[in-house]
This record gives C-alpha cells, structure tokens and sequence, in this order.
C-alpha cells in the first residue's frame, strides 16, 4: 500500500560503476538496476567477478585508463573484462567493443530519465540550470548527459570522489517538522497560531541538544491544495508573522508552484494541510581557498594522447591531463580525457574546459 509520508526528496536509480549487464529472454541488453557491488565488484578489479559493468564497458572503450586504474592502485584485469564482454556479445551477436558501447548509452539513457524526473517532469527546464557531478562515475558521464539535456555547463568540484563525504562535513544541524492541519489558505491567525507551536517546539528540541536559541534559524513551509483536490504543493510561507497582505501573497505563489508541476491552474478556492517547518543552526566549516598559480602552463599538465571510443561520438585520439596539475587560469578543448586518483573527467570534442579559482572544473556544453 502507497503511504504517503514525508521523506528526503532524492531520487536514486540503480546505475553506477557496478551496475551488470545482461541480456533477458528477448535478447535485449539491459543496465542495472543489480551491482556487482565492491565484492567481488567489477571484472576488471580481477577479484572473481564474471559480470560485464558499466565500469568495464568504460575501461574496455578507453574512457579509463586500464594502466591508471584506480589512480594505478589496482592492476586492471582485462583478461576478465573481456570474458563477460565476449559472454553478452555472444548472446547479443555483437563484438566486445560494441557490447561495451551499447552498455554506456544504455546506462547514460537510465541517467538522463532520472534527471528528467527530478527536473522536466517538476516543470523546469534544465536548460535553465548548470549541472555538478560528483563521485566516481559523475564526471566519466556528466557531460553526455548535460548534452543530451540541453544544459550549457557542466562543473565538476574539486575533489568530486569525496564531494559526497565533504558535502557531509559543511552540512548544518537540521530538523524538519511536519504538522497535518486542515485550514482556509486565508486563516492567518491559525497559521500563525501553528506556526508559533511549532517554532516552540523545535527551538526546545535544538536547547536540548545544547544549541543556544538564538543560533537557531526558522523557514516554513506550507502544503497547500484546491479545496477537495488530492495532490498538493509546497509552498514557501513570506517573512513575518502571517497576515491577510502575507496570505494572499502566498495564495498566488500557490497557483505558480502548481501549475508549474501540474501544467494547470483552477479558479477555485485553496486550502492549507499542513505546516513544514525547517530548523537549522550552522556549524563551523572548513574555510574554502583560492589555490595558488604556480605559472605552470597547460601543456606541462599533459600526460599524452590515447584514441577513446565515446561511445556516442565515434573514436578520437584524446589528449589525456593529468587532473593534479591542472591549475586555475588554465583552459583547452576536447577531445580529452582528465584523469584523477579518485575520478575520470571525460570531455567530448567540442566541449571547452577551464579551471576556476578553486579548482574546480568548468566544462561548456556544445551545442
């Protein structure tokens, strides 16, 4: 039974760098959503695994550098990666290098779909929007997917295999509260009646947890419908205390936020079901710097040249870098290939790159 209950808003598919491909009964090639997981993980990672990934798929069409792999700590075994290769195209009648090709668009199509929920089926347009990827697999795929989306830049973070762990250590303590309360959308004295309990509450939940009251920072929220509807919307409250001017403010940013996820409006009467209610209070964060320019040019940050295949773009001959020496100011084309201890930067011909300040790496999409 569907149980309708507030969670974290994520959307998670079953595709990363372990995902297997097989084949089903009607000799169709598919990605995921099973791993091979870390143990025995991919067959590449020559630990017993017989199970073609996505991870190998990349390694077999040159996009990972089998002599880099894991930045050079693992000995990637290419003789397994070609068995499960060769066992899929022996089903499919395809070569190993086809296998391989069909595994990464196959896993780039179930990531795009992901994207579009989160993006086109809210009602936005990802064109409007730049794209971060992150982890191991983010930046090997990113670009193709902002491509496929529309999207004008891509930005990969410093450290993009540990941006997940990071983003972790710079998060601030945080409670949500959830309150059902049915009311008119313009009952400004209930609001502000649940809203006043609700605030109590959560500044007495932080005090508890030796966070002074005065460190505490209050959003809200209200869920909001037409009347009798069953879907409703999130709706941010405006500052201040609510008021008859407040109510009709948010009544009208109401009818946008539902028709932009809806593609309708009603001329009909709207009513509040509940209060969300964000308390926060910020913790101490590492300092982000600037990094040096030491004056090396791009070209010292060149490893060399490899022919990848991208799957969706033919073979080229890409100029490899070396991601550690990369510094800010510095600039080139695709094709390339970014390589990384902890992560793979894959950059399509075409596709321009730059460092900024930080470090982090700024790809503008071709369009």
């Amino acid at each position: 039974y569907p149980i309708m209950v507030p969670v974290v808003d994520l959307v998670e598919i079953g595709n990363g760098g372990g995902s297997i491909a097989w084949v089903d009964e009607f000799q169709k090639l598919h990605v995921g959503p099973k791993s091979a997981g870390a143990m025995p993980g991919p067959a590449a990672y020559g630990r017993g695994g017989t199970n073609a990934t996505t991870t190998d798929a990349n390694l077999a069409l040159g996009r990972i550098n089998k002599d880099y792999f894991v930045g050079g700590n693992v000995v990637a075994d290419m003789d397994a990666l070609n068995a499960a290769l060769a066992e899929l195209g022996g089903k499919l009648g395809m070569s190993n290098v086809e296998v391989a090709r069909g595994i990464v668009r196959i896993a780039n199509s179930n990531m795009v779909n992901a994207l579009k929920l989160v993006s086109v089926n809210r009602g936005y347009d990802p064109r409007d929007f730049t794209m971060v990827v992150f982890g191991g697999g983010g930046p090997m795929h990113g670009a193709e997917l902002g491509k496929e989306l529309g999207v004008k830049k891509v930005v990969v973070p410093r450290g993009a295999s540990v941006f997940s762990a990071w983003g972790m250590l710079m998060s601030d303590l945080r409670r949500d509260y959830f309150v059902t309360e049915l009311m008119d959308a313009d009952d400004h004295q209930g609001l502000a009646s649940l809203l006043d309990r609700t605030r109590e509450r959560a500044i007495a939940d932080f005090v508890r947890g030796n966070v002074p009251a005065e460190k505490v920072s209050i959003s809200g929220f209200v869920r909001a419908r037409y009347q009798n509807q069953e879907f409703a919307v999130e709706v941010p409250l405006p500052a201040g205390e609510p008021t008859a001017a407040s109510m009709a403010e948010l009544i009208a940013a109401f009818h946008d936020a539902y028709e932009r996820e809806y593609t309708y409006r009603l001329d009909a009467g709207v009513e509040i079901i509940g209060l969300h209610l964000v308390a926060a209070s910020e913790v101490g964060k590492l300092e982000i710097l600037k990094l040096a320019r030491t004056g090396a040019t791009v070209e010292q940050a060149v490893k060399g040249r490899r022919e990848v295949d991208y799957a969706t773009e033919g073979i080229h001959e890409a100029t490899i870098y070396d991601g550690t020496r990369l510094e800010p100011g510095m600039s080139f084309a695709g094709p390339a290939v970014i390589e990384d201890p902890g992560t793979t930067v894959v950059i399509q011909p075409g596709n321009r790159v730059s460092i900024d300040d930080y470090g982090n790496i700024h790809i503008a999409i071709r369009g």
